[in-house]
């Protein structure tokens, strides 16, 4: 037996558009479950090309691998493609728990320190997910730097959110992407 056999991607479609992976398929399920607007494989950036950007307080490029954990060898990639804009790397198990941040992660965002952003000022962190006052959506911030909730562009002070989401409430959600792209046989 093989062990380090790469398994292919299973082209999959959802919402009359193709994706590349069923993975990628989930995760735009789990966007619009979130009710986060979102484009496919928007732009290109010296051959990395994001598997989405999300429409929220401003543009957030996301690549979506089939990891559990921070991949720093994609993080590198990004970094050096020339992209100057936050990026958020999403994996396989969708939001993840994070009993260090008591609340679920998206995955891992990309956060500069300043307006002309150079790679060496970026740095990754977990990307807690929670929702802010008058808002019924989950937003995401950087858990490291600016508590600002990317999806709204609200900011509480400094911390993941006025009001906490579950894991089992993301999990609730991860699974109905799940079913909503789950493969049928051809008719």
């Amino acid at each position: 037996m093989r062990t380090n056999q790469k398994i292919a991607a299973i082209e999959t479609r959802y919402n009359g558009i193709n994706f590349r992976s069923r993975l990628e398929a989930k995760w735009a399920a789990m966007f619009d479950l979130l009710k986060w607007g979102w484009t496919y494989e928007p732009t290109d950036f010296n051959g990395w090309i994001p598997d989405f950007a999300i429409h929220g307080e401003r543009i957030i490029y996301v690549e979506v691998k089939p990891v559990s954990d921070f991949p720093m060898e994609v993080a590198n990639k990004i970094d050096a493609s020339g992209c100057h804009d936050e990026v958020l790397i999403v994996g396989m198990l969708g939001p993840m728990r994070r009993d260090d941040l008591n609340c679920p992660i998206v995955g891992w965002l990309r956060e500069g320190v300043g307006p002309e952003e150079i790679p060496e000022d970026f740095w990754w962190e977990p990307a807690p997910m929670s929702r802010y006052e008058g808002e019924d959506r989950i937003g995401f911030c950087h858990s490291g730097g600016s508590y600002q909730d990317r999806i709204t562009g609200q900011h509480d002070g400094g911390s993941f959110g006025s009001f906490p989401v579950t894991q089992e409430e993301v999990t609730m959600l991860w699974r109905e992407a799940s079913n909503r792209t789950r493969w049928n046989p051809k008719q």
